[in-house]
């Protein structure tokens, strides 16, 4: 790194203007020489050698070698001694054959000779490792006995005035030293409309000033090297639009899209595919959408996916319904390994893992976790084990496992600060890094620690924005909120990782996705019980119901049969009497009050 400064001052303190006269030579001193000093001076030398065209003495000389002769000599052999009129192809021959020579007796006899040698050599094999290493790495060896430290490399400030924040920072893809960075003021309504919109590309050899401009027509929220050529760039802008820049072309973009068939919000992830013509690349939106594009034609996109996972089945449904059902894109991530599948990162605390394979929608999001109470930060899968990512949002980070939905297999604590981004180590796996609002930058090793930091660096006095690291694992980039980007390499506790590293790793996520595993089928489990134990209550309460009404008309048909006995033998009775009248209409008083009672308790029963 370069420094240059420039010192200044004006023309005052350099004291009296010196005036200039046209005149002729003066003498000012004439010294005549004393011949006196020539004894003191000089001292004679008798004799003098002198010598001219001295050269090198050589010597004419030559060797005799014997010439090696070569004789190449080589064997033919066939597919196990298997005779020429044998079809190796036909399962039945080879049988027939095989039994035939197994009875042989010289076959036997072959096989009793080769049998002990072959045994002998086993037996060399088994009790002699020759690929043992009997020699640790030089450079794990130094590691261990490091300490974790850090250095700044390189400081890049933004030359514009006012700064703005950095949004996105972008490593150059062929192991150089250029990075791209992009600025932007997303804070609403509250950017300076005067604000430069350019973004940078700088070199790390000279970062005082800016190695070339990338210019806009609007703020570039994120900005991204090509991973095949390292001279395009493709960037979000925004005003939702995308374009691609040839930086030897021109400053200007060379394509850019219409803002009718773009993003509705600003583009806050991008991700070139790795395609056979190196040209696609991805874009995600606050707006619900993630569009994929082509830089050959940037007018419109060649698929959009809407992130409206709703069950609406109305097929004359307005468009804009769903984009207000759809769940913003924060952040994204993609891994070339796995061409076809991508992870997003919404505002609502949800991460979707996609397939562009998929038909429909709920094709294409063929998993849903359900992360974050508050906006995803950071999505990010681990460079050495893909089925496991790392997520940033709520205070805390968490990592998961693809097999497990319903929880993280690991966490850390909860800060005291907003986490704003974070980043897998490239060389290290066990070994992700992570920014903090207060500009401090936390680096974890969850072999050593997973509740703290295992090294904090006070970056900035301001916010950090993002983080990425180097394909080489010891170059972090970070940038502030004041348009500052650092550049800080870890020391080799960060970058080498142990013999036993990738083991050790293996080993404890598979041991925590177990663990999880279990405690989601014991909660399934309890759920299901109390689900069952519930609609058991419902049942044994309605029966109770259903036997208490059954009771009750039991016991008025049963009061009826008996009243309407009494009725009949006091009539009997009264009709042997049939001077006694008043007594009979009594009766009849008797059965009509009666007969209303009946009346209204089956009234009051309904």
């Amino acid at each position: 790194m370069n420094a240059n400064y420039t010192y200044s001052k004006l023309r005052r303190e350099y004291g009296r203007q010196c005036s200039f006269v046209k005149s002729g030579p003066t003498v000012l001193a004439n010294v005549t020489p004393e011949p006196g000093m020539e004894e003191q001076l000089w001292s004679p030398e008798n004799p003098v050698d002198k010598s001219t065209n001295k050269g090198n003495d050589w010597s004419e000389h030559e060797a005799n070698t014997v010439r090696v002769e070569y004789a190449e000599r080589g064997i033919f052999h066939t597919e196990g001694g298997w005779p020429k009129d044998i079809n190796l192809d036909d399962p039945e021959q080879v049988v027939r054959f095989r039994k035939k020579a197994e009875k042989d007796e010289t076959y036997l006899q072959a096989v009793m000779q080769m049998s002990s040698l072959a045994e002998h050599y086993i037996n060399q094999n088994n009790s002699i490792d020759i690929y043992q290493p009997y020699f640790t790495d030089p450079s794990c060896q130094k590691m261990q006995t490091l300490a974790p430290s850090f250095r700044t490399v390189a400081v890049m400030s933004d030359p514009r005035e006012p700064t703005r924040p950095v949004q996105n920072i972008s490593w150059s893809p062929d192991q150089g030293t250029l990075v791209a960075v992009s600025y932007a003021d997303m804070r609403f309504q509250m950017a300076d409309p005067d604000t430069s919109c350019d973004s940078f590309i700088f070199d790390l050899e000279d970062s005082t000033a800016p190695y070339f401009t990338i210019e806009s027509p609007h703020p570039i929220v994120t900005l991204e090297f090509n991973h095949r050529d390292a001279q395009c760039l493709a960037g979000g802008l925004m005003s939702g639009q995308v374009a691609f820049w040839d930086i030897r072309k021109s400053s200007n973009n060379v394509a850019i899209s219409n803002i009718r068939d773009g993003h509705r919000d600003p583009v806050r992830s991008l991700h070139w595919i790795h395609s056979k013509t190196s040209t696609e690349f991805y874009t995600g939106s606050s707006d619900g959408q993630v569009m994929w594009w082509d830089a050959r034609k940037l007018t419109e996109p060649t698929e959009v996916l809407i992130l409206d996972l709703s069950k609406s089945e109305n097929v004359d449904e307005p468009e804009w319904t769903k984009w207000a059902r759809s769940h913003g894109v924060f952040c994204m991530d993609y891994d070339p390994s796995i061409p076809i599948r991508f992870m997003i990162g919404t505002e609502t605390g949800l991460v979707f893992n996609g397939n562009r394979k998929g038909k429909t929608v709920f094709e294409k999001i063929s998993s849903t976790y359900n992360c974050h109470y508050g906006p995803v930060y950071s999505v990010q899968r681990n460079p050495a084990f893909l089925k496991n990512f790392m997520t940033v949002g709520d205070w805390q980070v968490r990592i998961w496992s693809e097999d497990v939905k319903e929880s993280p297999i690991m966490w850390t604590k909860h800060h005291d600060v907003k986490l704003t981004d974070g980043a897998w180590s490239e060389s290290k796996p066990s070994v992700f890094y992570t920014t903090r609002a207060d500009g401090c930058l936390d680096g974890w090793d969850i072999l050593q620690k997973q509740k703290d930091p295992i090294l904090t660096v006070k970056v900035a006095d301001k916010g950090l924005n993002c983080i990425r690291c180097h394909e080489g694992g010891a170059l972090l980039a970070v940038g502030d909120d004041c348009g500052k980007t650092y550049v800080i390499k870890m020391n080799d506790w960060f970058v080498t990782a142990g013999k036993n590293d990738k083991a050790l790793l293996t080993a404890m996520f598979d041991r925590e996705t177990r663990r999880e595993k279990i405690i989601e089928a014991k909660q399934r489990e309890l759920k299901l019980k109390t689900k069952t134990s519930a609609k058991a209550d419902t049942t044994t309460t309605k029966d109770k119901h259903a036997q208490l009404a059954e009771t009750e008309i039991r016991m008025v048909q049963e009061a009826e049969k008996e009243f309407m006995e009494l009725i009949d033998m006091v009539k009997k009775q009264s009709s042997n009497d049939n001077d006694n009248t008043d007594e009979l209409e009594n009766l009849n008083e008797v059965e009509d009050s009666c007969s209303n009672e009946l009346n209204d308790q089956k009234i009051i029963d309904q």
